[in-house]
């Protein structure tokens, strides 16, 4: 998929030679792709972005402890409008964190077998919706991971009712990265080289 947005940020190691990452004297076809920077309005408007944000994907979610120490906690996400949801619990640590630093940044991965990887680390504020205002946001959420019918079990509506709180994070800035037509996925992909990734089962109740 052809990607045309602003020029990709610099490589450490291409940094420390004095010379620009995005510079064809400085690519080699082994290196990984560098990252491209995007802005504001950028951010949703991009393609691979977009390619994303539209997968049913588990986003890590990062906020900033009082100490400085990074919380990360896998959430599920909708877009809404020019904002990214997300729904907690009032009670969560993030919503503390969030009450007193709004910053925060989502990572949205999406893990293949060996370099078959595309994603994007988005960096933006914080609004915390809640009561009356949140159940909309927090269905927008639901419904993209649980089916209509799934909805109205007791335990998964029990479960679900904990997510009070609606946060909508709009972007500020964000780096992707997308390996999938690279020369590595490429010669993996042919020599079928690549071991897959292992999830784990789903546990079941003794019977």
């Amino acid at each position: 998929m052809p990607l045309t947005d602003p020029a990709p940020e610099c490589r450490p190691e291409a940094a420390v030679r004095g010379r620009c990452c995005h510079d064809a004297a400085v690519q080699e076809p082994s290196q990984p792709q560098p990252s491209r920077l995007l802005r504001s309005g950028s951010v949703l408007a991009d393609a691979l972005v977009r390619e994303l944000l539209a997968a049913r994907l588990v986003g890590v979610f990062c906020t900033g402890e009082a100490d400085g120490v990074i919380h990360a906690v896998p959430m599920w996400f909708a877009v809404v409008g020019d904002a990214i949801a997300l729904a907690t619990s009032s009670r969560s640590r993030k919503v503390a964190n969030l009450e007193r630093d709004a910053r925060a940044t989502l990572v949205i991965h999406d893990s293949r077998s060996g370099t078959e990887i595309c994603g994007v680390s988005i960096r933006g504020r914080v609004a915390l919706v809640r009561e009356d205002d949140a159940a909309a946001l927090a269905d927008a959420v639901h419904l993209r991971y649980v089916a209509p019918g799934g909805l109205t079990l007791p335990a998964a509506a029990e479960f679900l009712a904990s997510d009070d709180v609606a946060l909508l994070l709009t972007p500020e800035s964000a780096f992707t990265w997308d390996e999938r037509a690279g020369p590595a996925t490429r010669a993996l992909r042919t020599a079928g080289g690549a071991l897959p990734l292992v999830p784990t089962s789903p546990r079941r109740e003794d019977r």
